[in-house]
């Protein structure tokens, strides 16, 4: 076990310095199972190669962070980095992006069932989010994506702050609703 943290670790600082030879081995390593997903998913080899890239970046930025700590293996991480990446560009495609919120999005677990929790648990999300309407969709999106609350007042033509918050907090509480009414979070919420 101490050998496979070495590698993540080796694979983490890879990232961190730039390492060439490092980030050639997670190209060599990983790049043909996430190839593997875009392609099985509808993309081709060049979404696949645009799509790792953007990943590597992420966890770039990710692991720059003073409290960042890796809670499950290193691909792990990186497929569910991918996944969402690929998620959001499928959405870009129907003309809806949706970006999930930091704390579902790159929460991965050390095993096969806990991973598959959180598949479970971000697709019930997704539905849900889809069931608000246009309006909602688009204010928690800028939410989400941490724009200020100037900002979002703005581009949603509210009058004032107050109200862009009041209408943040209204949308957020359908959303949570939407779940909650889901036959999936009872299910979820026992596992």
């Amino acid at each position: 076990m101490p050998l496979m943290k070495e590698k993540e670790e080796y694979y983490l600082n890879a990232i961190i310095s730039g390492d060439r030879t490092g980030l050639e081995e997670i190209y060599a390593q990983f790049f043909p199972r996430i190839t593997h997903l875009i392609t099985k998913n509808g993309g081709s080899r060049d979404d696949a190669q645009d799509v790792f890239q953007d990943a590597i970046l992420i966890l770039y930025e990710k692991v720059r962070k003073d409290d960042f700590k890796l809670s499950s293996n290193f691909y792990t991480l990186l497929h569910g980095i991918c996944r969402n990446i690929l998620g959001n560009r499928l959405q870009k495609s129907s003309f809806k992006e949706v970006t999930l919120p930091d704390d579902l999005k790159y929460t991965t677990g050390d095993d096969i069932e806990q991973d598959i929790f959180i598949l479970e648990e971000s697709q019930l999300f997704w539905d849900s989010f889809k069931l608000l309407g246009d309006d909602c969709q688009k204010l928690m999106t800028l939410f989400f994506d941490r724009v200020k609350m100037k900002e979002i007042m703005k581009m949603m033509g509210f009058g004032s702050e107050s109200y862009a918050k009041k209408r943040k907090f209204q949308c957020k509480e359908k959303l949570i609703g939407f779940i909650k009414q889901d036959a999936r979070f009872n299910e979820l919420k026992n596992k």
